[in-house]
């Protein structure tokens, strides 16, 4: 995790609270990485945040954000190792969800920061993901 000082000051910080929810089974961990809009959803997050799983949900709080334009991927990381795992095809192979309410779709495109992102204003705020 980083501290609010690397984003630069620009207003208060701010808490993201994101609830994941769709999880099919205890096994494994939710993972959720933040990212600034303009950054490479194949770079290093912001912030990443990883979870037990309760009742088939997680949620995590990402803390000491200023506010400003954000995009969120979490996924069931059911092996526990860290990473989202891929298949041969290169397509995703564990439970995957994004912030905007963005899937994964033959039509979508692949997914980017400017198609995921939301904004965090002067107030804390909720976000809720699906995993699929």
């Amino acid at each position: 995790m980083i501290s609010s000082s690397s984003f630069g000051q620009q207003g208060d910080p701010r808490e993201l609270r994101v609830n994941v929810s769709g999880l099919q089974y205890a096994d494994g961990q939710t993972v959720v990485r933040l990212y600034r809009e303009g950054d490479d959803l194949l770079g290093a997050p912001q912030q990443e945040v990883a979870t037990p799983i309760a009742n088939l949900k997680a949620s995590v709080a990402l803390k000491a954000l200023p506010p400003g334009r954000y995009a969120v991927i979490a996924f069931h990381d059911v092996n526990g190792n860290g990473r989202l795992d891929h298949n041969l095809l290169r397509l995703p192979a564990e439970p995957l969800g994004f912030s905007n309410g963005f899937r994964l779709g033959l039509l979508s495109g692949k997914p980017d920061t400017h198609k995921l992102a939301f904004t965090l204003g002067d107030n804390d705020l909720t976000i809720d993901i699906t995993v699929r």
